[in-house]
């Protein structure tokens, strides 16, 4: 067993540089959206529902409520996107949340079951409006460590350049593009379109299965040849929890941010529909039922806030770990952990 002594001091130190260089860039992530007029909020992480998205799975939390009370059941949320949008409804326009999500089952180079999550939203503003945050943000983070001498300090020069272009590729463009089929259609169409592009289809797969195993195998790799690509719009099966795009229902607004092939944030023109949003996750459960995973509570008050009146709004999650990873030039999210998960 290694000790702490000996992780700091191995690698000339490199991880103990990457624990400094953490502070630099959490205090820059709220010096920028400070100087934006946002207000920094403090969702639970303890909740009734964790989210509901199919491929993510929640880590169980049993207490008692108060001394001596009842037996409940917990999760720990996978992010605190549902408490940010009840937020809005409950009339915040500019709002930031920086803290620990939590994922079972995510493990490898660029996930750890614990992670640092920071989401943000602006009432009355379009997706393009947080994409040109992120990319400000990445800017400003990349500016506050080479201010304090860590560009670069921990591995290989950074793969990030503020003045490189960003490419915007549709996911439609680039299925059709790198793994040879079209995503948009009728269920039976899509599917034998994959067939024969070569991408498994197995019995009981649906359309959004498919395009994800597609995106994964086919799509993300050549990503990493280019700079960055900001993948948006989405075909309306992987929605999740964005809005149609405006006339056009196959499509949503939602956008994903890839450095070199690594994702860096997922964002949306956000659903502000509260009969929709429930049709979503009862799909979103039967889902779940059928690939064996577990069930989770819905959100009721989430849908609540929902009906009251959310404003039409956008919003963001990026990873902070994997934005550090690639600012000091890493490849694993290890490297910027001061006790990832086999330490802690």
């Amino acid at each position: 067993m290694s000790t702490d002594r000996g992780r700091f001091g191995a690698g000339d130190g490199q991880l103990r540089d990457a624990v400094r260089a953490r502070a630099v860039v959490l205090r820059a992530i709220r010096q920028f959206f400070d100087r934006r007029g946002f207000l920094e909020v403090d969702p639970p992480q303890v909740a009734t529902s964790p989210g509901l998205e199919v491929h993510l799975d929640a880590m169980r939390v049993d207490l008692r409520a108060g001394m001596g009370g009842r037996p409940v059941v917990r999760y720990l949320t996978t992010s605190p996107e549902y408490y940010c949008k009840r937020l809005l409804s409950a009339g915040f326009e500019r709002i930031y949340a920086l803290q620990h999500a939590f994922r079972s089952g995510e493990s490898g180079a660029h996930h750890n079951p614990e992670f640092m999550m920071l989401e943000w939203y602006r009432a009355g503003a379009g997706w393009r409006h947080i994409a040109a945050d992120v990319r400000a943000l990445l800017g400003h983070c990349a500016s506050a460590l080479r201010a304090a001498g860590f560009d670069g300090a921990c591995g290989e020069r950074s793969r990030y350049d503020p003045q490189q272009p960003w490419t915007r590729l549709g996911v439609r463009a680039a299925l059709r593009r790198w793994a040879g089929f079209d995503p948009i259609g009728p269920p039976d169409r899509v599917l034998a379109r994959a067939r024969r592009a070569g991408v498994e289809v197995r019995a009981g797969d649906t359309v959004a299965d498919v395009l994800v195993q597609a995106l994964v195998e086919r799509v993300e790799p050549r990503l990493r040849d280019l700079p960055v690509v900001v993948l948006a719009p989405w075909p309306a099966v992987l929605a999740s929890l964005a809005r149609p795009v405006p006339g056009r229902p196959e499509l949503a607004e939602r956008f994903e941010v890839y450095l070199r092939g690594v994702e860096l944030a997922n964002g949306f023109g956000e659903l502000t529909d509260a009969g929709e949003q429930r049709r979503r996750f009862e799909q979103d459960l039967a889902d779940r039922q059928r690939l064996g995973k577990p069930a989770y509570p819905m959100d009721e008050r989430f849908l609540a806030a929902l009906a009251d009146g959310m404003p039409p709004a956008s919003g963001v999650a990026l990873g902070v770990d994997r934005m550090l990873m690639a600012l000091l030039g890493l490849g694993n999210v290890r490297g910027v952990m001061a006790f990832p998960f086999d330490q802690a």
